[in-house]
């Protein structure tokens, strides 16, 4: 079993509480603009690229605002903004100031974070979740014998953007989800982060599962090799999972 060896720093950075991300209003008019007229609007507004991933048709840009002290994460698909989010700012990872106050930090210990057999991974991707719709619409009514307005309510899915943190200590481990992988009818959780049961920290792939409530317990599939990362559960979610230096041309973990 081998693990890589997270700096307890970038540990703290990447498992600060502003993990969640949060919509970017002085960008958000460019969700749905060109790649390349995009890139000159955000350069105009302060916007400098770092770094970037690619999650299966989606490419995932990261850039840092100096003047706000703000990262943020583009997501282009076909030519095209998808998606702005404004996102914490470890994911620009040579950007200052991320560190929070010792007293509201939900960093891991210092002892935890220098452990040779610790990995801290954040994941970008996407998924389904199930969803209800409540639809207005005219119904034959055979009693009154006329059409009536009514609400059709219909189920679905609907796809989203989302990031995922794990930590990993050893033999256990913890993981943060974004809200959109949050149902509404959860228990067991820490301020975003769930334990991980039945962790399985292999050469090449890492295996565990989390419980959010009693009916609703999604199971974790890593590879190591290609930093791909499946979540399987009523709300599935798939993506890439990166540490350290993603510009180092190294394995990835």
């Amino acid at each position: 079993m081998r693990h890589a060896l997270i700096p307890a720093a970038f540990a703290a950075a990447f498992a600060s509480s502003s993990a969640v991300a949060q919509s970017a209003p002085d960008v958000e008019d460019l969700v749905g603009a060109r790649a390349a007229g995009g890139e000159t609007q955000l350069l105009s507004r302060g916007y400098v690229s770092r770094h970037s991933t690619v999650v299966r048709d989606q490419r995932f840009t990261f850039c840092w605002n100096e003047r706000m002290q703000r990262c943020i994460s583009v997501s282009t698909v076909d030519g095209r903004y998808a998606a702005i989010l404004g996102v914490p700012q470890a994911n620009c990872s040579d950007s200052p100031g991320i560190n929070e106050p010792a007293e509201h930090s939900t960093a891991p210990h210092a002892a935890e974070a220098s452990d040779p057999q610790s990995l801290v991974l954040v994941c970008y991707g996407s998924g389904n979740r199930p969803m209800v719709n409540s639809q207005p619409n005219y119904v034959w009514n055979d009693s009154s014998h006329k059409w009536e307005w009514r609400n059709q309510v219909t189920s679905g899915t609907e796809g989203f953007n989302s990031d995922v943190q794990i930590e990993l200590y050893g033999d256990h481990g913890r993981i943060h989800l974004g809200p959109k992988l949050v149902p509404p009818i959860h228990s067991g959780g820490d301020h975003g982060w769930w334990n991980l049961e039945n962790l399985v920290v292999g050469r090449d792939q890492i295996t565990a599962s989390y419980r959010l409530n009693g009916m609703n317990k999604p199971k974790i599939t890593v590879d190591r090799r290609t930093g791909l990362i499946t979540v399987k559960a009523m709300t599935d979610f798939s993506g890439r999972c990166d540490v350290g230096n993603w510009g180092n041309g190294q394995r990835r973990f």
